[in-house]
């Protein structure tokens, strides 16, 4: 099996994502709106991101960038493409 094959990249939506662990930013999927808001927020690619909470179905994701504390809706997160960290 050749390496790249074996370090195949894991990406999640933010929503698919467990609280506790920590993921960096992979792409952002939407809109000029919907990027330009994220970026606004502290949201931009390649940022490590620590999901804090959510709700099982619906509901804001709670996500930490650095010492700021953001709660995320379900919709715009479901844009939001992670990989997660070791």
């Amino acid at each position: 099996m050749s390496k790249s094959l074996a370090k195949a990249e894991v990406l999640l939506t933010l929503t698919e994502c467990e609280s506790g662990h920590r993921y960096r930013v992979v792409e952002v999927h939407g809109g000029s709106a919907l990027r330009a808001r994220l970026e606004q927020m502290g949201l931009n690619q390649g940022w490590i991101l620590a999901k804090t909470g959510g709700h099982l179905f619906r509901g804001p994701i709670m996500v930490k960038i650095q010492h700021t504390e953001l709660a995320i809706g379900h919709g715009m997160a479901s844009h939001i493409q992670v990989e997660p960290l070791p």
